[in-house]
């Protein structure tokens, strides 16, 4: 069974340590953007996801760096889920061949998971800044880790035709996974607005829990100041 776990206290506490390292890093505002990231997975992230929000978003940090490459720094989140269901015959009766003894009328197992990436990328502008526009590439390493809920449900009929039902709920967390990634885009300027769609591809080191993809790919598109 899953182990009983706070929820996302990672997430809390990667919040934090964002908002700190990003705000006093650095000191000139010219060196530093902030922004948010929104897009779609290409890719459902648990297999199946029947129930998966076709969304992916979290804010976003650019530190500039000389020669045209700069550090980027995100915090994405998705909602995956997926839900199991079963339906039995209600009743094996004392005339089976198999005797009497209660079975499953229904089962149900619902599974939700607040799905959080940590990607830390490097990325290189191919014009300078001065452009309206500049195509750029970046790779570099992510962190995931997923904070589940399982609900399940289920009816019993026992021996005397008299149904039952019971509910449990359980919580857990997944390890930390590691992946690498791969990003290429655009970065398009009007004025002090900057847009950047982009085409992002990660390879999971891990796929332990939940039935994680090990590749998934996005379409993102960033706006900052």
């Amino acid at each position: 069974m899953a182990r009983n776990v706070p929820r996302d206290p990672y997430m809390k506490t990667f919040l934090f340590l964002f908002v700190t390292i990003t705000t006093n890093q650095v000191a000139s505002a010219q060196l530093v953007s902030f922004g948010v990231k929104g897009g779609v997975p290409f890719l459902a992230p648990n297999q199946g996801g029947d129930e998966s929000r076709p969304y992916i978003v979290g804010p976003s940090a650019e530190f500039r760096l000389p020669a045209g490459f700069a550090i980027e720094v995100d915090a994405l989140y998705r909602r995956i889920g997926n839900t199991f269901r079963s339906d039995l015959p209600a009743f094996i009766g004392p005339g089976s061949s198999l005797g009497p003894f209660p079975t499953v009328g229904s089962y149900i197992d619902r599974q939700r998971g607040n799905y959080w990436e940590f990607p830390v990328l490097g990325k290189y502008y191919f014009r300078p800044r001065t452009t309206t526009s500049q195509p750029f590439f970046g790779t570099g390493w992510a962190l995931r880790t997923v904070g589940f809920q399982e609900d399940i449900s289920q009816t019993v009929t026992d021996a005397n035709g008299n149904a039952h039902s019971n509910s449990f709920r359980y919580h857990s967390r997944s390890d930390v996974g590691a992946g690498a990634v791969f990003a290429a885009g655009v970065r398009l300027r009007a004025g002090r607005v900057v847009v950047m769609p982009e085409i992002r591809y990660t390879y999971w080191g891990s796929t332990a829990q939940f039935a994680l993809r090990r590749n998934e790919a996005a379409g993102l598109l960033g706006i900052s100041f």
